[in-house]
């Protein structure tokens, strides 16, 4: 009965970086002791003149947790859900779409004809370490849709024998966890390859904004790490590095900081950190814009000795008929799309929020967002972005935000499930840990089930799409490509990184071989 179920389900899915606000009030972590189960006292028995055994029994080996059951799987999540950290923002979204997505597997029948749970672990900002030891330590199958900061802490604890456990984050943020061989991200970042697709599109559209850009970059490991690998790739894209500091995680001056962009001549600004720490850089850069001179230039003086332009007038110097104007725009193509200025700020996926939109507006009016998944704007026939939305709101939090971190940590789930899928139609139904890793280092092709373009989960290599944004008071529109449902995937996106590659990975680690 459970093999037939399991085929069943398994045919069905073949063929088809600041205020983090968790409250975690009716929804604790559950006890992952499990249950203590006492043994009655034996009765003291009758002495016989039978021989006695001697051999004393060695200890009891305690049954191995797997986190998987005939009738249950159990997964578990890290992220931040401590309330009030000033440092990342974002974990909450993981979380809440962890839960959405069992929700969705188990109203169809399960994972491979069982129920999942899921199981939270609080990585508290600093304590992703302990959260990785405590979720070894733990009776869970698999690590499924985590987002946390540090998350390269630990990394040797999950890779070491005793442990292992499949890991399917949302984002692997840290050089250590990409490196990771038990790994695997639906939409990968890459150590060894980078995007450099906006700024080559930048560089063509503003090339003056592109010849002169600062970056900030916020003053943690991982952040510098990513920021240097986001540099060489637009770079080779054609941006210009003209500028470029770190940023405190709090109380920066970013007045001071627009200031002394203002001095180098910075036009373009890349942004890598969150977006309310961009919030308080586009005020600072705004009031300064506000206090510095205007120029009034006259308007030119008409020649009347001029010779009218022969585009507008006959051979004989009579005016031709101009043709109406065509007010219709091609299909698909952008409605209310800002106009080119003199500058662009270029922000990561981490700026693509629907709470945000309408307060960065007005400020951010040459603020483009780059982002590797199709927008909440465009759902379509994206049948698992209406089903990360409806199940989201519907079975867990209907006024839960929808993001891209949450719609990551769904797209990672899925890859864990084609794991699941793979490794049982190869076992003949049997389920373990390392059939799953083994599964997953055969899926080279994969576009979580549309949700973002052609990747390869297996060796890392992230997708060439992308797409372009920019807020305006009526919400996010598209800005290129300019066709709904569409993203630019060029392959020529994808840069070989050299300089950066090997950054924040320790070479001494088995784990790090074959970082990517």
């Amino acid at each position: 009965m459970r093999l037939a179920r399991f085929f069943k389900i398994a045919t069905a899915s073949v063929a088809l970086t600041v205020a983090l606000a968790l409250v975690v009030a009716g929804c604790k972590t559950p006890d992952l002791r499990g249950p203590v189960v006492s043994s009655p006292e034996l009765a003291t028995p009758t002495p016989t003149p039978q021989a006695v055994d001697t051999v004393v029994p060695g200890p009891t080996v305690p049954p191995t947790r797997t986190g998987v059951s005939d009738e249950v799987i159990r997964i578990g999540v890290i992220a931040e859900a401590s309330s009030g950290n000033a440092v990342t923002n974002g974990s909450e979204s993981a979380w809440l779409a962890m839960r959405a997505w069992a929700q969705a597997v188990n109203s169809t029948g399960g994972l491979g004809g069982r129920d999942v749970e899921v199981v939270l672990f609080d990585a508290n900002v600093y304590d992703h370490r302990a959260a990785i030891q405590e979720a070894c330590e733990s009776d869970i199958f698999a690590l499924v849709g985590s987002y946390a900061l540090f998350d390269g802490d630990g990394v040797d604890i999950l890779n070491d024998e005793s442990c292992r456990l499949p890991d399917f984050p949302a984002a692997a943020l840290s050089p250590d966890r990409r490196a990771s061989p038990v790994t695997f991200v639906s939409n990968p970042t890459s150590n060894t390859v980078g995007q450099a697709g906006p700024a080559q599109y930048l560089s063509e559209r503003l090339p003056l904004a592109a010849g002169a850009v600062g970056t900030v970059v916020l003053d943690l490991p991982v952040a510098f790490y990513q920021a240097q690998r986001d540099i060489e790739a637009a770079t080779a894209g054609g941006f210009n590095f003209a500028f470029e500091a770190t940023a405190e995680v709090t109380g920066e001056d970013y007045d001071a900081m627009v200031s002394a962009m203002l001095e180098a001549g910075v036009l373009g600004i890349t942004w890598s950190a969150d977006s309310r720490r961009l919030m308080e850089l586009l005020e600072a850069r705004a009031n300064l814009f506000a206090q510095l001179p205007t120029f009034e230039f006259p308007e030119p003086v008409e020649d009347p000795t001029a010779v009218p332009d022969e585009a507008s007038s006959g051979t004989d110097g009579v005016g031709t008929e101009q043709e109406p104007a065509d007010d219709t725009q091609d299909e698909g193509a952008v409605e209310e799309e800002p106009a080119d200025g003199l500058t662009f700020v270029l922000c990561g996926a981490d700026c693509y929020t629907q709470s945000w939109v309408g307060e960065v507006a007005e400020l951010g009016s040459d603020l483009w967002v780059s982002i590797g998944m199709l927008p909440f704007e465009e759902p379509g026939d994206n049948v698992e972005l209406v089903r990360y939305v409806l199940f989201l709101r519907e079975e867990v939090d209907e006024e839960a935000e929808v993001d891209l971190i949450g719609l990551s940590s769904w797209a990672s789930a899925l890859l864990f499930e084609e794991a699941v899928n793979r490794a049982m139609f190869t076992s003949g139904g049997g389920l373990s840990r390392e059939q799953v890793i083994e599964s997953a280092r055969t899926i080279t092709e994969w576009d979580g089930r549309g949700l973002h373009g052609p990747t390869n989960p297996a060796e890392g290599i992230p997708s060439s799409c992308f797409l372009l944004m920019s807020p305006t008071p009526s919400g996010w529109i598209r800005r290129h490509p300019a066709t709904q449902g569409t993203m630019d995937c060029d392959p020529d996106n994808l840069v070989e990184l050299v300089e950066s590659a090997t950054l924040g990975i320790d070479p001494s680690r088995p784990d790090s071989a074959g970082a990517g």
